[in-house]
């Protein structure tokens, strides 16, 4: 909550998710009703599909026993909830001051390029063009990002749930139309997040 405390202090009144609701978190049933109530759009995760669309195990299967596991992940979600993560779109696309906007999660099921500081500049003009977008906020590698290609802004806001090795602040980001087109800053809140842990 201290990300979405943030970001209403900041005057934001409108936003998006890129994914990755749940898994590894010790609370997804509050997570997924937390941006369901935003009424935010918000693009599929592949941590979201996995826990959705692949029946758990019993729950008193060692592996549905670890907390924040996919198993454990999905017994203490509403069937209500997960439908709502089954049914996430890949894409989500909206306009911001006559700015054409993708959001999407990538690295997933849905052959989404996962974007960092790596990734191709080729690529990257091919993929704002295919998407007809002038900015493309993506998530998965959950390090924060933003970078220009050509006339596209591509802006990764980082994690709200799991930080990185260096890092374990909960991270976000704004977008703002400026005169000289769209420009995004990356934001961290004060609170320190336990060190990531691996499940399966």
């Amino acid at each position: 909550m201290s990300v979405l405390d943030a970001i209403a202090a900041a005057g934001i009144g409108a936003g998006a998710c890129t994914g990755d609701l749940v898994l590894r978190g010790t609370g997804p049933e509050a997570c997924v009703a937390a941006v369901r109530s935003l009424g935010w759009p918000c693009a599929a995760g592949n941590t979201d599909r996995k826990v959705a669309k692949r029946p758990p195990r019993p729950p008193d299967h060692p592996a549905a026993q670890r907390v924040g596991s996919r198993s454990w992940t999905r017994h203490r979600l509403s069937e209500e909830s997960v439908r709502y993560l089954a049914e996430l779109p890949a894409l989500v696309r909206f306009e911001h001051d006559g700015v054409s906007v993708v959001v999407l999660h990538g690295g997933g099921e849905d052959h989404l390029p996962s974007i960092d500081e790596t990734s191709n500049e080729t690529m990257l003009s091919s993929l704002a063009a295919d998407l007809g977008a002038d900015v493309v906020v993506s998530g998965h590698t959950h390090r924060p990002l933003v970078r220009r290609v050509g006339g596209c802004l591509f802006v990764n806001p980082g994690s709200v749930g799991e930080g990185e090795e260096h890092d374990q602040r909960p991270a976000w980001a704004w977008l703002a139309v400026e005169p000289s087109g769209p420009a995004a800053r990356l934001e961290r809140v004060p609170y320190a997040l336990a060190a990531p842990r691996e499940h399966r």
